[in-house]
């Protein structure tokens, strides 16, 4: 009994000598003064921004007060439900499948079944990337894997730059494409049934700006599921509220088509199509995180939208038309978390209604990425 008890005081008082070592060493690194100017100092700290032997010179100080009052502000969640990952930085490599539909439907009298509907998609591009993060600050280069392969290439570019924190998320996209477009049905050609017809001379432009706010942002993680900065502890969702302002210009010219399916155009549709769009729509919405086992996250997020439209149809001149808008933004992500390392599957869709006396038209762009990533 006595060894038993001796042997214990003598673990005990070796695991505290061990404990107040590591505690020493720490103490004595965090006092060892930092040699250099204040990027070198930064860099010797591990880009801890707020170690205080750091010498920042009067505007990155300020800088830094400005940063940390925001993070104060809008970056604080509850404790119980979302943790930081204690990380700033991230390396991820991305693929990415993308595509755009476009569909006509005239309601004329006296028109069979079908005959007034036309549906244009173009094929799926693929995307290759890698990005290296630091903060809110990413850098990256993308590859377009259809013109390294020569497999249904065609020019498109997309500049897309997004922040998110606790209270909100916004997002700007710049987004050209050309070409690489099929019809899959053109009126009662072919008895109404799909087809496949090539049509290269599609262009399509799209300048869009998206904000909506959280009015749980407390428990819910937008970042979480998207930008893999933060851990969502335990399941929550938010009502959103927001705002997309959206320019698009679609280009498509029918009058390229053979005689024999051009015949099977609607009378109301111009044989070339230039829509310039001026979209203002207010949006409400819910997400939810679902937290499941095994470092499992499930994330949907669907912002349903409506507003005022200001169009100008440029085939046939006629006058602006100004008119009721509807639209949806729909995303959903799954992500697993294994210490640093992270996956995620990621799916986008935003889908634009435009109606009038004559027809209705219909145009989404649909896109899924895959990510694998490291955080250190």
């Amino acid at each position: 009994m006595k060894l038993r008890f001796a042997l214990i005081i003598i673990i005990y008082l070796t695991s505290t000598a061990i404990a107040t070592l590591k505690a020493d060493t720490k103490s004595q690194a965090d006092t060892v003064a930092l040699t250099g100017n204040w990027v070198n100092q930064l860099w010797q700290t591990g880009f801890h921004i707020n170690d205080p032997r750091i010498s920042y010179p009067r505007f990155p100080k300020f800088c830094l007060k400005v940063y940390n009052w925001g993070d104060r502000v809008f970056n604080h969640y509850d404790p119980a439900y979302v943790r930081s990952t204690g990380k700033n930085w991230k390396l991820t490599l991305d693929a990415t499948g993308s595509m755009q539909s476009y569909g006509y439907l005239f309601d004329l009298p006296g028109q069979k079944t079908g005959e007034g509907k036309i549906r244009v998609r173009s094929n799926i591009g693929y995307d290759a990337g890698v990005h290296l993060s630091f903060m809110a600050v990413s850098i990256g280069y993308t590859w377009n894997m259809n013109k390294l392969t020569g497999h249904n290439d065609s020019p498109r570019s997309t500049f897309n730059f997004s922040f998110t924190c606790a209270r909100f998320s916004a997002e700007l996209l710049s987004q050209k494409t050309q070409g690489n477009t099929v019809i899959e049905k053109f009126g009662h050609y072919n008895e109404g049934k799909r087809v496949n017809i090539p049509l290269d001379n599609t262009r399509r432009n799209t300048f869009l700006i998206n904000a909506f706010y959280f009015l749980n942002h407390s428990r819910y993680s937008q970042a979480a599921a998207y930008c893999f900065s933060k851990y969502q502890l335990r399941s929550a969702g938010s009502w959103l509220v927001g705002f997309m302002y959206a320019r698009q210009r679609v280009d498509m010219d029918f009058s390229v088509l053979p005689d024999e399916i051009l015949q099977f155009k609607p009378a109301m549709l111009p044989a070339a199509n230039r829509f310039n769009f001026h979209n203002f729509t207010a949006q409400a919405g819910y997400a939810y995180n679902a937290v499941m086992p095994h470092n499992w996250l499930f994330n949907i997020t669907l912002l349903p939208g409506a507003g005022y439209r200001r169009s100008l149809i440029k085939a046939d001149k006629r006058p602006l038309q100004e008119m009721l808008s509807a639209g949806l933004d729909g995303r959903m992500s799954v992500v697993y978390n294994h210490r640093a390392l992270f996956l995620n599957l990621t799916v986008k869709a935003n889908a634009s209604f435009l109606f009038n006396s004559d027809y209705s038209f219909f145009m989404s762009s649909e896109q899924a990425t895959f990510i694998f990533g490291v955080r250190f």
